[in-house]
């Protein structure tokens, strides 16, 4: 019979082949916990990222307002909008630099 000279070489997959061959089923827990861990994370660092980015874009914008209220109260173009854009950028100066970083911290 052409089986006996083939049967050697399936006695060593027989012998350490495991009783049950079927895997059992990942927790459902562990697998939920996972996926909000990783969640948790990815989230954390898209908004430490926007968090920079903030503080960036205020940056630009009180320099940009405190130049432009100089230049609109010295030339005398418009001396009460050069004096509220002036104020308007040392608030955002104080809020960008001092506030807003206490905030995040937080």
């Amino acid at each position: 019979m052409v089986i006996a000279p083939l049967l050697p070489l399936f006695v060593p997959l027989l012998v350490f082949s495991p009783l049950d061959a079927s895997p059992s089923p990942p927790d459902f827990g562990s697998v939920l916990q996972q996926i909000a861990s990783e969640f948790s994370a990815g989230t954390t660092q898209l908004l430490l990222a926007i968090d920079g980015v903030v503080i960036d874009v205020t940056r630009v914008a009180y320099i940009t307002v405190f130049i432009l209220g100089i230049l609109l109260y010295f030339t005398r173009i418009h001396k009460r909008l050069g004096r509220e854009l002036i104020t308007g950028g040392v608030v955002l100066a104080v809020l960008s630099e001092f506030v807003f970083p206490l905030i995040i911290k937080t």
